[in-house]
């Protein structure tokens, strides 16, 4: 695997906290206007992959159904929606005994998706069952959809529809480093530490 310092995981996926929060709001507020001009915001996928927003509404019908539209989410309501989605994920590595890698991964690439789109544009549980099918795929755990939509009574053709705009969506920067091989590392040396003499331990210190 490359080194970190060289990848695109430094490069373009570090940001800010002030960076994040420009991110959210630029994909909250594109979703309110395509809520204002069509009435939804959820976009279509076809199986080829395509995506396409709703056909906008004609005046008098935006006229008369002006007052039973869906309110858009605030962006602290996405940020739950999320949050509880990557629980969700966690959960599902967890009952198909993933290893941490993937799982960490799928996280990974979840939260990246959704710093380029709103949950109003995309349904997050379809977002996140796509996410750990690629992230098993680019780990070499190879889970094929049939088997992951069956796992959780899904379709898996929705997998399939919305693994190329996930790959899209990460700009197909799919090498991601996760913490747990520098924990292990670390706790190893520790360990290795805690046996030691005197003069090694003052040089931990």
């Amino acid at each position: 695997m490359a080194d970190f310092l060289t990848s695109t995981h430094r490069a373009k996926w570090i940001f800010t906290p002030q960076q994040l929060v420009e991110k959210y709001r630029a994909a909250s507020h594109r979703a309110i206007q395509i809520l204002e001009k069509c009435g939804a915001t959820l976009m279509e996928v076809d199986s080829d992959g395509t995506m396409s927003y709703p056909e906008p509404q004609n005046c008098a019908k935006d006229n008369a159904e002006k007052h039973s539209r869906s309110k858009p989410l605030s962006i602290e309501e996405e940020q739950s929606i999320k949050v509880f989605y990557e629980n969700k994920l966690q959960e599902v590595c967890k009952n198909f005994h993933f290893p941490h890698k993937i799982q960490a991964t799928a996280l990974i690439y979840f939260k990246r998706f959704y710093l380029q789109w709103s949950v109003m544009e995309h349904q997050p549980k379809h977002i996140m069952l796509t996410c750990i099918y690629a992230a098993c795929k680019i780990e070499e755990n190879h889970v094929s959809a049939e088997e992951l939509g069956k796992g959780i009574s899904q379709d898996h053709q929705m997998i399939l529809n919305n693994e190329m705009i996930v790959y899209q969506s990460l700009e197909f920067d799919l090498i991601v480093y996760a913490p747990y091989r520098s924990v292990e590392g670390f706790m190893t040396d520790i360990e290795d530490f805690c046996n030691a003499r005197d003069d090694q331990l003052q040089m931990l210190k």
